[in-house]
């Protein structure tokens, strides 16, 4: 029976502990920042910039992983309808097929670079 009450006590204190100590420590960056002249608006968000930074090939690759993984599963369907496949024929035609879609990404990403 205690057991059912503290659960939630060490939860919702768990997560005010951190939340605590994160603004803290983001109080104490940002005293430290105006004491030495730096704006801390200029900073914001600058760390996280860099992660999402746009690349164009980055859909290419997606899109054709995407594409052969349907392929490679449409054909381990077949494979299995028609042949009587082992169930690890879709893991198998899944991953052949998504190996051939990087390949054929980096073949178009290399002659891209090459071209700039």
């Amino acid at each position: 029976m205690n057991g059912e009450f503290s659960i939630p006590i060490f939860l919702f204190g768990g997560a005010a502990a951190v939340l605590i100590v994160y603004f803290n420590k983001r109080h104490k960056e940002r005293m430290a920042m105006i004491e030495k002249g730096v704006n801390p608006a200029d900073y914001k968000g600058a760390p996280m910039r860099e992660w999402f930074r746009t690349n164009p090939l980055s859909s290419l690759k997606w899109g054709l992983l995407a594409s052969f993984v349907g392929v490679g599963l449409i054909v381990a369907s077949w494979l299995d309808r028609w042949y009587m496949m082992h169930d690890s024929i879709y893991l198998s035609c899944m991953l052949v097929a998504g190996g051939i879609a990087l390949i054929i990404f980096y073949f178009i990403a290399a002659k891209k670079l090459k071209q700039e």
